[in-house]
């Protein structure tokens, strides 16, 4: 069960970080592999069970740490006792934006042999970070956006320090000129997601060859152009799902999948779940 779900937005109304904990009794569960457009960062407050994901599983107790990048499906599979976990997603690109922030890219795209997904936090000094970057999040005072932005890439870097997990031989950053470009073609996905979208027009918005613009996205966003579209269209049914009467296959075309077939195909593949799991739907 979800609880406690705070976002916070940008000036164009763009979700930057979102946060929210997800309580569950002990249990076993199946296996439902999903990822997210997001990066993910939780902190267990407590229970213990296993986090699980394709070919590695971690044991969990309270106070540990988890980081997940947008192409790592993962799956709480097991829960011991009561559990209470409170995660954080923010999207890749609010780190390579910035040519200052974009070493905390290393994270993800060029992880040290030493890197788990899992850090054992005993001190419990990463949970007070991550408690009050959620509280900036929640509060939303003024500056609140700077200062969630400084919060997180304060645990970021953190992580890379305290656990020397990040390959110091290559160079994560991005060129401000490609930057700019990666932003505009997302804000340009953003805008026409219920249309339909080509590789061919998206490279054209980021001044790139399409076979270009593809590599150059999945480097600085761990995944696919097409990946990424897909899954922001199967969050937009989520939520329709969840709020309207529309049927599956209405909602389905309205969130730009060409077919009743192709949506079931790509909504279990992303989310783990069937259209017929979420509430408020037909």
């Amino acid at each position: 069960m979800r609880e406690k779900e705070y976002i916070l937005t940008d000036g164009y109304g763009r979700t930057v970080i979102k946060s929210y904990h997800s309580l569950l009794p002990a249990c076993k569960r199946p296996y439902r592999a999903h990822h997210h457009t997001e990066c993910e960062l939780s902190v267990f407050l407590r229970g213990k069970g296993t986090y699980a994901m394709e070919n590695k599983s971690y044991p969990f107790a309270a106070g540990d740490v988890f980081l997940f990048g947008t192409g790592e499906t993962h799956s709480i599979t097991e829960i011991c006792e009561d559990m209470e976990v409170l995660n954080l997603h923010f999207e890749p690109r609010i780190l390579w934006e910035h040519s200052d922030t974009a070493e905390l890219l290393g994270l993800f795209s060029s992880r040290s042999e030493r890197f788990e997904n899992r850090f054992r936090d005993e001190s419990g000094t990463l949970r007070e970070m991550i408690l009050s970057l959620e509280k900036e999040i929640a509060q939303k005072e003024s500056c609140a956006l700077i200062t969630a932005k400084y919060r997180l890439f304060s645990i970021l870097a953190t992580l890379i320090r305290r656990f020397d997990c990040v390959r110091t031989d290559i160079s994560p950053a991005a060129p401000s000129a490609q930057a700019k470009n990666l932003r505009r073609a997302i804000d340009y996905i953003g805008e026409n997601l219920t249309e339909p979208l080509t590789l061919s027009a998206i490279a054209d918005v980021a001044y790139m060859s399409p076979s270009y613009f593809s590599a150059v996205f999945k480097k600085y966003n761990g995944i696919s152009p097409w990946e990424y579209i897909t899954i922001k269209r199967v969050e937009m049914a989520v939520d329709m799902l969840k709020t309207t009467d529309l049927t599956k296959l209405e909602i389905a075309e309205r969130c730009g999948f060409s077919g009743a077939s192709n949506f079931y195909k790509m909504f279990l593949r992303i989310t783990g779940k069937r259209p017929s799991d979420f509430s408020g739907r037909k």
